[in-house]
């Protein structure tokens, strides 16, 4: 009887697994005719045009503890190539020396401006400005995590756009000028635009820039490369082109000011604020506003560092499924609804289905497989269709994300082509189930109402420094900002 319950529980993991392959089959050939569409129309060696008059950019930075690589980073965003320009670096309570070290690098001097804060957060304890490149702007709060700081600056920065990001990201000198196209182009429609997120581990980088875009040695991170390309390339483009975008990244995030200030700013009650801004945009204004667009524009280029271990990858994937399952729950009177648009009828549920339900199927059919050989009793045609199945929506996903890079938006070599694919292949035999064994963890730590703390990732791979392990006890009360 036992048995026979597994039997049947398979049979509709499989039917399962084929809709999501299928459905990615779908998502992955929008993408890569959009790709083509615009690789035509644009022309292979497109670049920005020369405008007279851009919208300005406050570039919002919150830190925590980024001594090492804070200077570096400044310099890097100061020399973007974007007029008019502000940067505002946000000290979140930092314990190390790295206001300091900002000091030292650009003599900051106190700035005695009014009280300009309007979204809520922790009390503000100084503001600075640089007396080298007064675009840079420095503030020094009360330590409240990621959110809580990118509202401060928020409520800091003076220019029609708000451009979030962190601390050990890099951006292409155009990046800037690549994702506020959009808000040019469509002035009364766009409300936020975001950036491709890459993975800046085994690149080459000089003076604050990626100048050869490379493949990490180990398995963890260069797994994570094909992961990043298949994410923003062989679904967001999708989505986006259907205006049901459900998030931007918070690498690289580029917003409306005004929306913000009445929004109320960034959520901090959940651990997936970028994700929960973009739905709560949908929702309280595209019953109204029908017409309200989150464009994506997938040739703005941010690197980031990704974990290059299991222990610090383990940390950010439980964050970040908690996150999702936070913003499902706050957001799921969107789910089915038409008056939503897109994200109604398809981001959204696709998300429900094939991120917070998948890893549950997934584990789920590991554990049954692993019963019935014990028992002797596998349904080897069935295993080899299901593996099949599993093996080639991962690789349509991989697969799609190398196509369209190489089609549109051309960085990496051949070789390493070829090794993102390997990896690929390999990926389903190890990182798939153990990622898939996280999420369903943050899934019982969600109903248990536990909740996992900020933690932090090793930092230095990326900017050519020696990686730093986190500490064994973090402090009391830090919330320290998490790329994501």
């Amino acid at each position: 009887m036992l048995l026979t319950i597994f039997v049947i529980v398979s049979l509709v993991i499989f039917a399962f697994s084929t809709v999501y392959a299928i459905s990615t089959f779908g998502l992955i050939a929008i993408s890569v005719y959009e790709a083509l569409h615009q690789r035509i129309e644009r022309g292979p060696g497109y670049s920005p045009p020369h405008r007279l008059n851009r919208p300005g950019i406050s570039l919002i930075v919150p830190a925590y503890n980024e001594e090492k690589i804070i200077v570096g980073s400044i310099r890097s965003m100061l020399a973007l190539d974007y007029e008019p320009l502000e940067i505002v670096i946000v000290d979140d309570g930092s314990t190390d020396g790295m206001l300091q070290t900002i000091d030292e690098a650009f003599r900051l001097t106190d700035f005695p401006v009014g009280d300009r804060i309007a979204v809520e957060s922790k009390p503000v304890e100084a503001k600075y400005v640089s007396t080298i490149d007064p675009r840079l702007r420095v503030m020094r709060k009360q330590n409240g995590g990621r959110a809580d700081a990118i509202n401060a600056g928020i409520g800091a920065a003076t220019q029609h756009l708000v451009a979030l990001t962190d601390a050990d990201s890099l951006f292409d000198r155009d990046a800037l000028k690549r994702a506020s196209e959009p808000f040019i182009a469509y002035p009364d429609q766009v409300v936020g635009s975001g950036g491709s997120i890459w993975v800046a581990n085994g690149s080459t980088i000089e003076d604050g820039r990626v100048v050869e875009a490379g493949i990490p040695r180990g398995p963890t991170a260069a797994t994570q490369v094909g992961e990043y390309l298949r994410a923003f390339f062989g679904t967001r483009i999708a989505w986006a082109s259907m205006n049901g975008l459900p998030i931007l990244s918070g690498a690289f995030g580029v917003y409306r000011r005004d929306l913000l200030l009445s929004l109320g700013g960034l959520s901090t009650d959940t651990l997936g604020e970028d994700m929960e801004l973009t739905l709560r945009v949908h929702h309280l204004l595209r019953p109204t506003q029908p017409d309200t667009r989150i464009a994506f524009a997938p040739d703005a280029v941010c690197w980031t560092e990704v974990p290059s271990g299991l222990r610090a990858l383990r940390g950010q994937r439980v964050r970040w499924h908690v996150g999702l399952l936070d913003n499902i729950r706050l957001h799921r009177a969107m789910l089915g609804r038409r008056r939503y648009g897109a994200v109604g009828w398809g981001s959204l549920p696709h998300n429900v289905l094939f991120e917070a339900i998948a890893p549950l199927v997934e584990v789920t059919g590991i554990v049954i497989m692993i019963v019935l050989l014990a028992f002797g009793s596998v349904n080897w045609p069935y295993a080899i269709a299901f593996f099949l199945v599993m093996a080639l929506a991962g690789q349509l996903q991989t697969a799609g994300g190398i196509l369209i890079q190489d089609v549109g938006f051309p960085r990496y070599k051949i070789r390493d082509i070829v090794r993102v694919g390997i990896w690929g292949v390999l990926e389903i035999f190890w990182y798939q189930p153990l990622t898939a064994v996280w999420r369903v963890w943050a899934t019982f730590l969600v109903l248990i109402g536990r909740r996992p703390g900020w933690g932090t990732i090793p930092r230095g791979a990326a900017l050519h420094e020696e990686p730093r392990e986190p500490p064994t006890e973090a402090v009391a009360g830090a919330a320290a900002p998490l790329p994501r």
